[in-house]
């Protein structure tokens, strides 16, 4: 009979995992219903919702407590470097905001409008964390990654309005809205679900509430492209995620450390790599104003030869193109082919506007056609010899199609 008891709190808790479950869909029906439409906005946004989620929250503590896996001597560790991320995570976004643009916030920041707004970030956010670590420390006695998954896919569904979701047209917009909104949701919740095992609700509200409240308080926000969105939002959580965990076996003693050349790898490079490691993605795809690019042909030489990386610098406005001149190594785009020629000529015309004759320094001829200012990429600002000849190696002949390339 004794035995038997206890294992009867486990079994409890699991019930009302599910009653916990359910009533966090019928707030989101709610929230989405057409329910609302009868209801002043202002009252149901500031008054009925949150009454609702802190409602959730004491419901949560007045059950059987279920307390968070991580050991209580480590938690102002855990707080501490779970600031540390959100204040990265922020510092990560305004560096990409210099980058792509910075915009002014939507969102009322008078004292009412600031009030208001606590009330209904506020609310959600600790009834929706207080929920996560219940859910994440019943299922669970010990690190499983399937139920972190399934928790932070359940809170990512939910973060999402039932018209995002049907706004879903074909294909393509399928793929932005999961890479801009989806994946990133998933990530954060996969590494709050991380923070209430080990740190319990506290953890979890901390990282979203310094991360929200940037995004809710800050009167300049960065206006992002939705690739780099989705790299920030993706790469950020889970290097978090992987360092923490690090972090915190390191000092539970949990990790045994095997030094043969007395190399230890600490928070600080797990943090250098993840910011390196976005930097370098950044790069590669086009996100900086200066994008990489590899030589396929001769026909520069020997200023470019085959195998060569050039550093392009984007030109995007007329402003750009204004400014080159004679002698200057553009790349265009002609058809699917990137080319990059010297210019020998910049045309005026008055029907056709301005056009630039080419032409490659190994070449025995001018490029026949012109370019046009749109086709043009940027104009080639250094070379790096010989690094691109892996990527050529694993081209196709249909990757580079070089007959279409002038000589």
């Amino acid at each position: 009979m004794v035995i038997k008891q206890e294992f009867l709190p486990t079994r409890y808790s699991i019930k009302k995992c599910f009653i916990l479950i359910g009533l966090v869909i019928c707030i989101y029906i709610l929230e989405n219903s057409h329910i609302t439409s009868f209801i002043d906005s202002t009252i149901f946004n500031y008054i009925i919702r949150p009454i609702l989620w802190i409602g959730l929250a004491c419901l949560v503590l007045i059950f059987p407590h279920v307390r968070s896996k991580g050991l209580l001597k480590l938690r102002s560790t855990i707080y501490f470097w779970t600031i540390n991320f959100a204040i990265i995570y922020i510092v990560v976004s305004i560096f990409a905001g210099f980058i792509d643009a910075l915009g002014k916030s939507p969102y009322n920041h008078s004292l009412t409008g600031i009030l208001t707004n606590i009330i209904f970030v506020g609310s959600a956010l600790v009834g929706r964390e207080f929920i996560r670590s219940y859910l994440v420390n019943s299922f669970t006695k010990k690190e499983k990654y399937l139920v972190f998954i399934l928790v932070a896919l359940f809170m990512t569904i939910i973060d999402f309005s039932i018209n995002q979701y049907t706004n879903i047209k074909d294909l393509e917009g399928l793929v932005q809205f999961i890479a801009q909104y989806f994946a990133p949701g998933f990530a954060q919740n996969l590494f709050a679900s991380y923070l209430v095992y080990i740190g319990g609700p506290a953890a979890s509200i901390i990282y979203l509430g310094i991360i929200q409240g940037f995004h809710w308080f800050s009167p300049i926000l960065p206006d992002l492209k939705w690739i780099t969105t989705a790299l920030i939002g993706i790469l950020c959580p889970v290097f978090f995620m992987m360092s923490l965990q690090a972090i915190y076996q390191n000092e539970s003693k949990q990790m045994k450390i095997k030094e043969k050349d007395k190399d230890k790898e600490s928070p600080l490079s797990w943090m250098l790599t993840s910011i390196v490691s976005i930097a370098i993605i950044w790069f590669a795809v086009g996100v900086f104003p200066i994008y990489p690019s590899v030589i396929a042909t001769g026909s520069m030489e020997p200023m470019i030869k085959p195998g060569d990386v050039i550093l392009v610098k984007k030109i995007v406005d007329m402003k750009g193109i204004n400014v080159l001149k004679v002698g200057d190594v553009i790349q265009f785009k002609r058809d699917s082919v990137l080319i990059s020629h010297r210019i020998i000529e910049i045309i005026s015309d008055e029907k056709e506007g301005m056009s630039f004759r080419t032409k490659g320094d190994n070449n025995s001829g001018v490029d026949i056609e012109l370019v046009k200012p749109q086709d043009i990429k940027g104009i080639v600002v250094y070379t790096v010899p010989k690094i691109g000849w892996p990527t050529l190696l694993i081209k196709s002949d249909k990757d580079i199609p070089l007959d279409e390339i002038e000589f």
